[in-house]
């Protein structure tokens, strides 16, 4: 198959969404594995004064063709509803004239894709600018992106003046109206007027605001985790509305927190994301591929850039899907013995999330276990990880126990991002020859429940205590 052959245009494709776009050498074999032929690649901006502007080229010459994407602003396609569709593609393709000469070293370009939200009832001025652009380009093939969300009929307009349709279907964008969109329905799907692509973003935002409204800066949902660990602030759950789709955090700052001290003040001290699961999007896929909407091209993920971007999902999670590989929770707990002394040894623990996908946001549903056998736990120094809690055995029911009674000790880790490593300090364990074993529990953000079963942890041997005299 050659890189601008009839096939490739069917096949699985990258959009990738931040400047300047870059694909690590290393990474090639992973995107041929993975059977990703085409590219779109954020080439310039269209402003929200309709006005074009180039974004920064990559530093290497791309692989595999591309389609320049011109990234909308929010709100950059209400320029549409001024109705003058034909001037603005005419303006546009002077715009895009020397940016495309200049892309022709660094790509194989095979169209421009104008990615941006325009309203249904503009859909009309879209087509006109979409052949008045693809006519300033000397008929280089033009795709719009819009939203799953509307009725098919909305774009008929497009039929004929676009190569093909992106069909945002699930995800979150700023560019796209800012909107979650959980999935689209076979019924749309069938009855697409246009030829089209399933668009699927699997990084998801938030925004921040003063904790009563939530309309500042989008933060890429990759913050939640470094939120999570900040101390100055404290996390809620729940829907607004209990049929509203995903799963959503509000942070706001702790009582007696001064709004200074928070890496949110300049937001107003809070953030709110309203995030969906990957686990929906694989789902999403399942019921596509049995669709048989006779317009269905492919499939399209959006990503900001490659190996890892600012989102809790990304290239990862993305590869093993299309490798086939099962999206499970699953944690890598490795022990390292520390210092020992009389009647009493240390150990510490590191622990790696393997999977592409992180575990739910919660404060009691993710951590790593420790149970000793023949001792109890004497200190407990959690390191990295966020709290820690002491029991009884699990035959006496898990009471909380103080230390020097404790057989079982559970470190809670508020969220592990995919690929993270968090490290104990040392816990000591008090007895003669005491064996501890090691487990680990996460739930997903779709609710789904992972456990680990029990190893050994290595341990010093203990010294005698040493004799009354």
């Amino acid at each position: 198959m050659t890189p601008s052959s009839p096939e490739s245009r069917t096949a699985d494709s990258l959009f990738l969404a931040s400047a300047p776009v870059w694909i690590p050498e290393e990474n090639e074999p992973e995107l041929a594995a993975t059977g990703i032929r085409r590219l779109y690649v954020a080439a310039a901006m269209l402003r929200k004064d309709g006005k074009i502007v180039p974004l920064p080229p990559p530093p290497t010459k791309l692989t595999r063709p591309a389609v320049l994407a011109v990234m909308g602003e929010p709100s950059a396609a209400n320029i549409l509803a001024s109705g003058g569709g034909e001037t603005l593609g005419t303006a546009w393709a002077q715009a895009l004239g020397p940016i495309i000469a200049d892309a022709k070293g660094w790509a194989d370009v095979t169209g421009v894709l104008l990615h941006l939200d325009p309203a249904p009832e503009n859909a009309a001025a879209l087509a006109s600018a979409a052949r008045a652009l693809r006519a300033g380009l000397g008929g280089l093939p033009v795709s719009v992106t819009v939203r799953g969300t509307e009725p098919p009929s909305s774009w008929k307009p497009l039929a004929g003046a676009v190569e093909e349709v992106l069909l945002f279907s699930f995800g979150r964008r700023p560019e796209l109206g800012d909107r979650l969109i959980p999935e689209i329905t076979d019924e749309t799907a069938k009855e697409m007027p246009v030829p089209f692509r399933i668009l699927l973003a699997p990084g998801g935002f938030g925004r921040g605001g003063d904790g009563k409204t939530f309309t500042g800066r989008w933060i890429p949902d990759g913050m939640i985790d470094v939120l999570s660990e900040d101390r100055s602030l404290d996390f809620s759950f729940g829907q607004v509305l209990s049929e509203e789709a995903g799963s959503l955090y509000t942070f706001k700052l702790r009582p007696g927190v001064r709004l200074a001290e928070s890496r949110l003040a300049t937001d107003g001290g809070a953030a709110r994301f309203q995030i969906l699961a990957f686990s929906e999007a694989v789902r999403l896929l399942g019921l596509a591929s049995r669709w048989g909407a006779p317009k269905l091209l492919g499939r399209v993920f959006l990503l900001e850039g490659i190996p890892r971007d600012p989102h809790l999902v990304g290239w990862a999670a993305v590869r093993d899907l299309l490798e086939g590989k099962p999206l499970e929770l699953k944690l890598h707990l490795e022990s390292k013995a520390g210092s020992s002394g009389a009647g009493w040894t240390e150990f510490s623990v590191r622990v790696t999330n393997l999977s592409p996908t992180p575990s739910d946001l919660s404060r009691y549903n993710n951590w790593i276990q420790a149970r000793v056998e023949g001792g109890v736990f004497s200190s407990v120094k959690i390191g990295d990880l966020d709290r820690f809690e002491l029991l009884s055995s699990q035959a006496e029911g898990y009471r909380p126990v103080p230390l020097g009674h404790a057989v079982v000790a559970r470190l809670f880790e508020n969220l592990f991002a995919p690929g993270e490593t968090k490290e104990t300090d040392a816990i000591r364990v008090s007895g003669a020859r005491p064996k501890v074993f090691l487990s680990w529990h996460l739930t997903g953000p779709d609710g789904k429940i992972g456990d680990g079963p029990e190893t050994e942890a290595s341990l010093g041997i203990p010294a005698p205590k040493p004799g009354r005299r």
